[in-house]
C-alpha cells in the first residue's frame, strides 16, 4: 500500500524582503543580470522581487538567491514563521 503525503502550505509576510534583496544585489558588485543567471531565474523576476511587485516568492528561489548573494534571506522567513506559529 502506497503512503500518500499531504503538503501543507503556510504563508507568512516578511516585511521589506524585496528591499533587503535589492540592497544585497546592489552591494554584491554583480549585475542583476549576472545574479539572476546564477540563481537560475529571469532578470524580470528578480526585478519584480526587488521592487516587491510580486507578493509571493517560492522558498527554493529565495534559497538560490541566498546562495548566490551569500545572505541568509531564509532567516527572515524563519523569524516570520515562528512569529506566525506563536499566534
Amino acid at each position: 500500500m502506497d503512503t500518500l503525503q499531504m503538503l501543507v502550505t503556510v504563508t507568512v509576510e516578511v516585511p521589506h524582503l524585496g528591499q533587503t534583496i535589492k540592497a544585497a544585489v546592489e552591494n554584491s558588485g554583480k549585475s542583476p543580470t549576472a545574479i539572476a543567471a546564477l540563481a537560475e531565474m529571469s532578470v524580470a523576476n528578480l526585478y519584480r522581487i526587488m521592487s516587491e511587485e510580486t507578493k509571493s516568492v517560492p522558498r527554493d528561489t529565495l534559497m538560490r538567491l541566498s546562495a548566490v548573494l551569500g545572505v541568509d534571506f531564509d532567516a527572515e522567513v524563519r523569524t516570520a514563521l515562528l512569529s506566525e506559529l506563536q499566534r
